[in-house]
C-alpha cells in the first residue's frame, strides 16, 4: 500500500497546489503525522511524479542561474507543468 493509500485509508488527503504540498490529516494518528513529517519528500514524490525534475530545475535556476528562491520554483513549476 501506497503512502497516500494509507492516507486515505485514514480520512486524509494530500493536496497540491501546483509545486506546493499540504496534508488533511482526516484520523492520521499523531505518530503518523511525525512519520510523514520526517518523510514528506517522499509524500511529494508520490503525489507528483515530477517533484524531483522541478526541484532540481528550481535549485539549478536559484543556486546557478541567480534568481531568487520563489521566482525559481515558479520558473520550474512552469517549464516542468507544460
Amino acid at each position: 500500500m501506497s503512502i497516500i493509500e494509507r492516507i486515505r485509508a485514514h480520512g486524509g488527503e494530500v493536496v497540491r497546489d501546483r509545486w506546493q504540498f499540504s496534508l488533511k490529516p482526516g484520523r492520521l494518528p499523531p505518530d503518523a503525522i511525525n512519520w510523514l513529517r520526517g518523510h514528506w519528500r517522499d509524500v511529494c514524490r508520490e503525489a507528483w511524479p515530477s517533484f524531483d525534475d522541478w526541484e532540481e530545475r528550481a535549485a539549478i535556476r536559484e543556486f546557478d542561474g541567480g534568481q531568487l528562491r520563489h521566482q525559481a520554483e515558479a520558473s520550474a513549476y512552469a517549464e516542468v507543468a507544460k
